[in-house]
């Protein structure tokens, strides 16, 4: 619910003021969900994309960051924000709330998927480029050739990986019609319920925000 929230308000503010004021309450939302150092990451980020804006005015930093991709940035680091703690689901438990809502595998499938897939192509990342440092091959002077050594082992990487994952994933049984069982105890507590209530009635508070704004 706090995802698709997000993406409506994301969808809708055209106000700075609101954009950054609805940053702070992702950061808190992360920080009640436990994750208060990657709250904290998101926020120097996004601050830091801020800071670019402000110095710009508006009008961007030269073609390589017009005010367009700041623009977009910041609102595509929201929607991460808001969806981190389903991120650092393991996948198991994923697969298990879709099928204790009884959400369709239309649905399911891809996004278990991608959670999964994301964690792995970033240890990959990090894999590259540790090997092209160790080479020296990575510099400042020779962007594009840096470019082509990072993208293109990452491409044969990610083939490779969405292939394992689908092949481990078939092989415990994911596509299986039958029921599923799930070693954690999956619940909608009390605590859900009155992050669900807020959730609502910030967003609302922001859609009349934005009217008055406006």
């Amino acid at each position: 619910m706090v995802i698709v929230l997000t993406m409506s308000l994301v969808a809708v503010l055209t106000s700075d003021i609101l954009i950054y004021t609805l940053l702070a309450a992702l950061g808190v939302y992360l920080l009640v969900q436990g994750f208060g150092r990657q709250a904290l990451k998101y926020l120097l980020v996004c601050g830091i994309f801020i800071g670019l804006r402000l110095i710009s005015g508006g009008n961007g930093l030269t073609m390589l960051m017009p005010e367009m991709f700041l623009f977009m940035t910041l609102r595509i680091l929201m929607m991460v924000m808001a969806a981190h703690p389903v991120i650092g689901m393991p996948p198991g438990e994923v697969v298990a709330v879709f099928k204790k809502i009884h959400a369709p595998d239309v649905l399911a499938l891809p996004i278990t998927f991608m959670l999964r897939f994301f964690p792995t192509v970033r240890s990959e990342f990090a894999d590259v480029f540790a090997a092209l440092r160790l080479r020296k091959l990575l510099s400042w002077r020779h962007p594009l050739r840096a470019m082509e050594y990072i993208v293109t082992p990452m491409i044969f990487r990610s083939s490779r990986i969405a292939e394992e994952l689908a092949a481990s994933a078939e092989s415990r049984g994911i596509s299986n019609p039958g029921p599923h069982t799930c070693r954690r105890t999956i619940a909608f507590r009390k605590r859900d319920a009155v992050m669900c209530v807020i959730a609502v009635g910030v967003t609302v508070g922001y859609f009349l925000l934005e009217r008055t704004v406006a």
